[in-house]
C-alpha cells in the first residue's frame, strides 16, 4: 500500500468541511463570556450609550432563561440532527453542507439584532439547526474522504475545529464582552457561515457517495484530485488502490441492491420465482446465488447507462441517461428494533450521549460562571487558557487515533473525567482554589483524549454502509438531547446544591467507563463491519 499523502487539496477539503464543526463550537460557547451583559445582570452603564439606536443594550433574564436560550441551541440541533442522515444521502454531503449555512447564516443574524428573549431564542434555533445537520454531515464526508491509513487522525479534525470554535468564541469574549460588543460576538458566527457557503463550492462531492449513484468514475477523478496523482513511480499503484476503493463500494452497493430484490419481490404480488421462495418464511434457504443474481440482472438492465465525454480540462465526465439507481437504505425503525443493529445501536447510542452527559458543556456554556467563585477577577482569562489546552490535546492526540486504536482512547478519556470531576468537586466545595483549577483543567484535557474526537469517526466504522445515515442522526439527536440536558438543568442545579452537581457528572461517567468497557470493540484498522462484529447483516436475517 502506498503511504497516504497529506496533499494541499485534501487540507483545503478537510479544512473547508470542518467549518461546520467549527461553528458547532462557536454557539456553543458564544453566551459564556458575555452572558452577564447579555442578561444585564451586570447593571446598566449608559443610559445614552445608544442615542436614538432602537437596540437595547441588554435583555432581562434570570437563571431559568439563560438556561432556556443556551438549551434552545440543542433544540434546533435535535432537528438538524434528525433530518441530516437522510439529507445527507439525498442531496449529497457538499449539498447539505450548503443547506447548514443557511441555518448559520440566519441564526447570528437575527441574534445579533435581538432586543427581546424571543428573537434571541429564534436565532439560537436557526443556529442549532446547521450545527445540528453538520455534525451529522462532517464526520461522513471526512471519512469517506480520506486516506484508509490516516482515517482516524484525519476524523479528529472534527472535535478539533469544534475546540478551535469555541476557543475564538472565548478569545473574542475577552475583547467585545461589554453592552455593545456583544453583538458583534454574536453576529461573527454568521461571517462564518457566509464564508463557508462560498468556500464549499470549491470542494468535490463525496467519492463514495457518488459510487453509490453510478457515478463510479466522477469518483475516481475526485479521489485522484484529492489524492493530489500527477506523474510519479508511485502513481500506478495509488490509482489501482483508488480503483479497488471504488469496487469495494460498488460492492456494497450490490449487496444493498439485493437486499432490495429480495425485499421487494417477497413483498410483491408477483409469481416470480423469488417472490414464491420468499414468501413462506421456512424456505429462504431456497433463494440461491443463481435466483438473486438473475433478480439483479433484471434490474440492471433498468437502471441508468454511464457514457464517457471529455471536459474542457481534459477529463472525463460521467453523464446519465436516467436518475441514478436508490441504493438499500434501512429505516429508524429497522436501526431501532432490528436485533442485526443491536449492538451496533447501543454503542452508538451510548458514545454519543457520553460525550455530553459526562459533563464538558457544564464548562463550554458556564466555564466562566463556575470559575468566577474560584478567580474572581481572571474567570474569564483562565476559561480561555482552558480551551486553549483543549485544542492542543486533541491536536496531540490526533495521530494516536490510529496508532493506539479508539476504544483504549475512549476508556482513558471517561475515566480521567471521572476522576477529575470528583476532584473538582471537592475542590469547590472546600474552596481549595488550586485544586479546583487543576481538576478544571484536567477535566476538559481527558475529554480531547477521547470522548471529543472519537465519537464522531467512530460511528461510520461501527455500521454498515446502508445504515450509516440512520445510525449517525439516532446517535446525535440522543446527543442533542444530552445537550439540552446539561444546558439546562445545570444552571439550576449549580444554584440549588453548588458543587455536589460534579458529584453527579462523576457517577454518570463511572457508568459510561463500564459501559464502554463491556459494549464497545475495537475498530482500528478493520474495514468492514463483518471484520468489527464477527457477524454480517444479511437480508434473511430479519426475515
Amino acid at each position: 500500500m502506498a503511504k497516504a499523502k497529506i496533499t494541499p487539496r485534501l487540507v483545503f477539503h478537510v479544512a473547508v468541511i470542518c467549518l461546520g464543526a467549527l461553528q458547532f463550537g462557536y454557539h456553543l460557547s458564544e453566551l459564556n463570556a458575555p452572558e452577564a451583559y447579555i442578561s444585564c445582570q451586570i447593571k446598566y452603564r449608559d443610559e445614552y450609550m445608544f442615542g436614538t439606536n432602537a437596540l437595547v443594550d441588554c435583555i432581562p433574564m434570570d437563571a431559568n432563561k439563560i438556561g432556556l436560550v443556551n438549551s434552545i441551541f440543542s433544540v434546533g440541533g435535535f432537528v438538524g440532527a434528525t433530518l441530516g442522515g437522510r439529507g445527507a444521502d439525498k442531496f449529497g454531503r457538499r449539498g447539505l453542507t450548503m443547506i447548514n449555512c443557511i441555518g448559520f447564516i440566519i441564526g447570528p443574524a437575527i441574534m445579533s439584532v435581538s432586543t427581546n428573549f424571543g428573537l434571541l431564542m429564534l436565532g439560537r434555533l436557526f443556529a442549532g439547526f446547521g450545527a445540528g445537520a453538520s455534525l451529522i454531515v462532517t464526520p461522513m464526508y471526512l471519512n469517506e474522504i480520506s486516506p484508509p491509513t490516516i482515517t482516524g487522525m484525519i476524523g479528529a479534525m472534527t472535535q478539533e475545529f469544534v475546540n478551535i470554535g469555541i476557543l475564538s468564541a472565548q478569545i473574542f469574549g475577552i475583547f467585545l464582552s461589554t453592552f455593545t460588543g456583544w453583538r458583534i460576538i454574536l453576529s461573527i458566527g454568521g461571517m462564518i457561515g457566509f464564508a463557508n457557503l462560498i468556500l464549499i463550492q470549491f470542494c468535490v462531492e463525496s467519492p463514495k457517495w457518488l459510487t453509490l449513484r453510478n457515478r463510479a468514475h466522477d469518483a475516481r477523478v475526485s479521489l485522484v484530485k484529492l489524492r493530489g496523482l500527477t506523474d510519479g513511480p508511485e502513481v500506478g499503484e495509488e490509482l489501482m488502490e483508488i480503483d479497488m476503493l471504488i469496487e469495494s463500494w460498488k460492492d456494497q452497493s450490490t449487496m444493498e441492491t439485493i437486499k432490495v430484490v429480495i425485499t421487494h419481490t417477497s413483498g410483491s404480488s408477483s409469481d416470480s420465482t423469488l417472490s414464491e421462495v420468499a414468501d413462506d418464511a421456512d424456505s429462504v434457504a431456497q433463494i440461491t446465488p443463481e435466483l438473486i443474481t438473475e433478480q439483479v440482472d433484471a434490474i440492471k438492465k433498468d437502471t441508468s447507462l454511464s457514457v464517457i465525454n471529455s471536459s474542457e480540462e481534459g477529463t472525463l465526465r460521467s453523464v446519465e441517461t436516467n436518475s441514478p439507481r436508490d441504493f438499500y437504505k434501512i429505516s429508524y425503525k429497522e436501526f431501532l428494533v432490528s436485533p442485526s443493529y443491536r449492538r451496533p445501536m447501543i454503542c452508538v447510542i451510548g458514545i454519543l450521549t457520553a460525550q455530553q452527559l459526562c459533563g464538558i458543556n457544564t464548562m463550554i456554556f458556564y466555564g466562566v460562571t463556575i470559575l468566577s467563585g474560584l478567580f474572581p477577577n481572571g474567570a474569564v482569562l483562565v476559561n480561555v487558557l482552558i480551551s486553549l489546552l483543549n485544542c492542543l490535546v486533541n491536536l496531540g492526540v490526533a495521530p494516536f487515533v490510529d496508532r493506539v486504536g479508539r476504544r483504549p482512547l475512549l476508556l482513558s478519556s471517561i475515566g480521567g473525567m471521572c476522576i477529575s470531576a470528583f476532584c473538582l468537586a471537592f475542590g469547590i466545595l472546600y474552596s481549595v482554589t488550586v485544586l479546583s483549577g487543576i481538576a478544571a483543567t484536567v477535566f476538559v484535557a481527558f475529554f480531547s483524549v477521547g470522548l471529543g474526537p472519537i465519537p464522531f469517526l467512530i460511528v461510520p466504522e461501527l455500521t454498515e454502509a446502508s445504515s450509516v445515515g440512520v445510525a449517525q442522526s439516532t446517535g446525535f439527536v440522543c446527543n442533542w438531547f444530552s445537550v439540552f440536558f446539561i444546558a439546562y438543568l445545570f444552571p439550576i442545579l449549580n444554584e440549588a446544591i453548588g458543587g455536589y452537581v460534579f458529584f453527579i457528572l462523576s457517577g454518570i461517567a463511572l457508568f459510561y467507563f463500564l459501559l464502554t468497557f463491556k459494549f464497545v470493540p475495537e475498530t482500528k484498522g478493520k474495514k468492514t463491519f463483518e471484520e468489527v462484529w464477527g457477524y454480517s447483516v444479511t437480508p434473511m436475517a430479519d426475515l
